[in-house]
């Protein structure tokens, strides 16, 4: 194969080989590595094998008799097999949220009192882990280890009796400056259960058992919250020694600092700071290794220190731990965030490795630093620091919930966050329009920001790259930069060069079984049935042969599908009904073409007590969703993914009036005016690489941001009041290093499902789009004059012409790919057909 706009052969990996040069998505990057571990050798995006994995991924699918689809975990340890590691698509439950509840404690004194009027402090540490699946089918899961084998960033400062200690070093093992460190750098958990996670859904997990134990012992967790269980720390003394003793009515209160720096080897070298490093392992296979590591000095800005938090009598935590502090660390989007980025244009869920801190700085012969990996709004992960109120709040899980569920996106509790979310489909069916690449993980384990989602057919700038390039300027000669605009590069690798054709198996029970693509090939080509993508029609010749027997219509499969090379003829084989150019500045054609969706019946994922089906709306116009079957309901109605009122805002699916497709094709041909005209459908979906609002966002996104400013025409606004705003400024600015400040301001909830981008308004039309004509209406006038000059008669004519995929000059061949051989042909081109003519009458000029 031939790599879009390149010369390069494409070379597909193998066992044997599994980084060739040129298979990568970027015909002009590189792996890193060498002989290194699958992790370190992975490049800015993932190959053309992965993307077919991805694509192919319905023949793997199972479904159930109810139509509900599910697969297994799929994934490859870290430090394992490459070829696989690389090129297959990773699926696995996402740990959206790591909760650590500190809560004062008390245990028996040494020496023991019989009398009970004595007790030992303690502090307990509760882990909550909410598991994810944000998938749009079914996920099952081995048993899942998590382990933090470096410090946790708490440094505890204990007040007994009005004394405060002189430093944040009072609890064993939370010394900090690379002193030992709560739980010895060895804290580990297990879900030993397998786990069945339903499409969206979240789950909580605690300790099985409300009795602490020593922090060498690995807790088993199970669903639901119990806030007695965890790992139990003695406190310290000025002099660093447990206490062993204090009156039952001493009371004791602590302060809390995000430190304790820890050192951290890997391909990157060194890395030194303040974080976390939390490793995850599912059926023994080392999947996951989460890392957010900052200097000190950034870590003591973003996370102030807390101070007056809750206190408590040893004799009221002796049987109650009374919970004064948590420490969260999850997937950002899938929080109620610390610190706002603008959603999926700064982070993603289905990163598992990140290279922050001095990490980003390549060893030996290449040394580079990567622009925001310093700060961390940058970052996939959201850490905070939060001091509950005495009496416990809405940020601890609710002990009286006792479904197990998890929430996430908007809330911690039932009464404010989505019970479950889709964010992610992958394929249940053939893959019919390029548009539908928006749910692939195209940049997989890349481990430095920006860290996008929902790259393909969207088109919003990054704060880390300037505004007028696709990588920052100290990084363009490296083949391993793994910095770019991901957006912007694979829409242009995409668009114009590639098409999704449909002419692929249609499976009916999903798998493998079905009509094969021969078949659908047949029954297109001869009328019987369309392809699913009923724009394509087959070309008059080829149905005219193929209606003449079987076999040629076979042999028409055989010579124009079935070779390997055919995806570089094959459009010449299909013609499009419909095509429109983007570079129409018509109001009122883009109004028709933005408001195509009528009568629409949209499915969706809806769940009853413990019953999970697809339901279907009533006849709509105007939705639009992310997904061939949306994750809930429409926005606005009620929903069974949340019980607050918003919920389906987040988690379904959109509906629009006319009102705002009216404003939206209005300022749809605002921005064609300001950026046009296109020469490339690539350049209509891209921003511009320029400065100022026309950098910000491709055109369609662009007219959608204009739409929002408006209070009648903002379907946004549920949204933007529950989210938090990401600002062109955060604190510690320098280090965040934005290159376009602009581009990050914004909303966290920016992304969601409900918040309609552009790659989900031009997803169904892409098929249509095109950045020029093929049919034209010319007019011809003519008129006869006396020896005077008086016209005695005048005539118009009117002619529809088509270019069609015959040369000029037929010597050169139709479908050829190439550039002609003949002059006539490099000059003249393709020829044009006369479709219809006719004369006018004088009321039709």
């Amino acid at each position: 194969r031939v790599t879009p706009s390149s010369d390069v052969m494409y070379r597909r990996p193998a066992p044997g080989n599994a980084v060739p040069a040129n298979s990568m998505f970027y015909p002009w990057a590189a792996y890193r590595g060498g002989d290194t571990i699958p992790i370190y050798q992975h490049g800015p995006v993932t190959s053309w094998e992965n993307l077919m994995d991805y694509a192919t991924f319905y023949k793997r699918v199972s479904a159930s008799s109810s139509g509900n689809f599910s697969t297994s975990h799929y994934a490859v340890s870290i430090v394992g097999d490459s070829y696989n590691f690389l090129h297959k698509v990773r699926i696995q439950p996402v740990i959206a949220r790591m909760q650590w509840i500190f809560s004062h404690s008390a245990g028996p004194p040494s020496p023991p009192d019989p009398t009970g009027s004595n007790l030992a402090p303690r502090l307990l540490l509760t882990p909550v882990i909410t598991m994810w699946n944000p998938y749009n089918v079914e996920l099952t899961s081995p048993a899942i280890s998590v382990g933090v084998p470096k410090p946790l960033p708490a440094a505890m400062r204990y007040t007994i009796n009005g004394v405060a200690n002189a430093n944040h070093n009072s609890v064993m093992g939370s010394n900090i400056n690379n002193k030992p460190a709560m739980g010895s750098g060895n804290l580990s958990y297990s879900i030993n259960e397998p786990l069945t996670l339903k499409p969206g859904e979240s789950r909580v997990f605690s300790p099985e058992s409300n009795v602490p134990v020593p922090s060498s012992s690995s807790i088993n967790l199970k669903v639901g919250y119990r806030s007695g269980g965890g790992h139990f720390f003695p406190v310290l003394n000025n002099s660093g020694v447990a206490i062993q003793s204090l009156p039952a009515s001493s009371t004791i209160k602590a302060d809390a600092k995000f430190d304790t720096t820890y050192n951290d080897f890997g391909y990157y070298g060194l890395s030194t700071g303040v974080g976390i490093y939390l490793d995850a392992s599912f059926g023994g296979s080392w999947d996951l290794a989460y890392r957010m590591v900052y200097t000190p000095e950034v870590a003591n800005v973003i996370y102030k220190p807390l101070t007056q938090l809750a206190s408590a009598t040893l004799n009221q935590c002796k049987t109650t731990p009374i919970p004064f502090l948590s420490t969260i660390f999850g997937a950002r989007t899938a929080s109620r965030t610390h610190l706002a980025g603008k959603g999926f244009v700064q982070s993603s869920p289905f990163v598992n490795y990140t290279a922050t801190g001095s990490k980003d700085v390549e060893e030996l012969t290449i040394h580079r630093h990567y622009g925001g990996t310093g700060h961390p709004v940058n970052s996939p992960f959201d850490y905070s620091f939060v001091k509950h109120a005495p009496g416990g709040d809405s940020l601890l899980p609710n002990a009286n919930d006792t479904s197990g569920r998890g929430y996430i996106v908007t809330g911690f509790t039932a009464a404010e966050g989505l019970s479950r979310c889709v964010v992610c489909e992958l394929p249940c069916r053939p893959i019919n329009s390029i548009g539908e690449f928006v749910n692939w993980d195209l940049r997989y384990e890349n481990s430095v920001p920006p860290f996008a989602f929902n790259l393909i057919g969207n088109s919003d700038a990054t704060p880390v790259i300037p505004a007028n390039a696709v990588v920052n300027s100290v990084d363009a000669n490296f083949a391993e930069n793994l910095q770019h605009d991901d957006s912007y590069c694979a829409n242009h690798l995409l668009f114009d060069d590639w098409f999704a054709s449909s002419i692929t198996p249609d499976p009916t029970n999903f798998g493998s079984g079905g009509k094969s693509q021969q078949v659908v090939f047949n029954e297109f080509v001869t009328g019987k049935t369309p392809l699913q993508n009923r724009a394509y029609r087959p070309l008059p010749v080829d149905q005219a042969t193929a209606l003449t027997s079987t076999t040629k219509a076979t042999k028409l499969f055989t010579d124009y599908v079935a070779k390997d090379d055919s995806w570089k003829s094959i459009a010449s084989r299909l013609q499009v009904e419909g095509m429109f150019n983007v570079n129409s500045t018509s109001v009122t054609a883009w109004r028709a073409l933005l408001g195509h969706a009528r009568n629409q019946r949209v499915p969706y994922v809806r769940e009853a007590a413990s019953t999970w089906d697809t339901g279907l709306s009533s006849e709509t116009d105007y939705a639009f969703t992310r997904f061939s079957i949306s994750g809930d309901a429409k926005a606005g109605t009620p929903s069974t993914s949340g019980s607050f009122p918003e919920a389906n805002e987040f988690a379904g699916y959109r509906t629009v009036d006319d009102k705002f497709l009216d404003a939206l094709a209005e300022k749809v041909v605002d921005q064609i005016r300001k950026r046009g005209p296109f020469l490339s459908l690539a350049e209509f979906v891209n921003r511009q690489l320029s400065s100022g609002d026309l950098a910000l966002a491709g055109t369609i996104q662009a007219a959608l941001n204009e739409v929002a400013k408006s209070p009648a025409t903002n379907i946004f606004a549920n949204m933007e009041k529950l989210s938090t705003t990401a600002v062109a400024v955060p604190e510690r600015s320098a280090d965040a290093e934005y290159k376009f400040p602009a581009a990050a301001v914004g909303k966290s909830a920016y992304g969601m499902p409900g918040w309609t981008r552009q790659a989900d308004i031009l997803r169904p039309l892409f098929p249509i789009l095109s950045a020029r004509d093929d049919t034209f209406t010319v007019r011809g006038y003519g008129d006869a004059r006396d020896a005077a000059g008086k016209i005695i008669a005048r005539a118009v004519c009117e002619g529809v012409v088509r270019r069609g995929r015959d040369f000029v000059n037929p010597i050169d061949p139709a479908d050829s790919f190439k550039e002609p051989v003949r002059a006539d042909n490099k000059y003249f081109g393709r020829r044009y057909q006369i479709i219809s003519f006719r004369w006018l009458a004088p009321d039709e000029v």
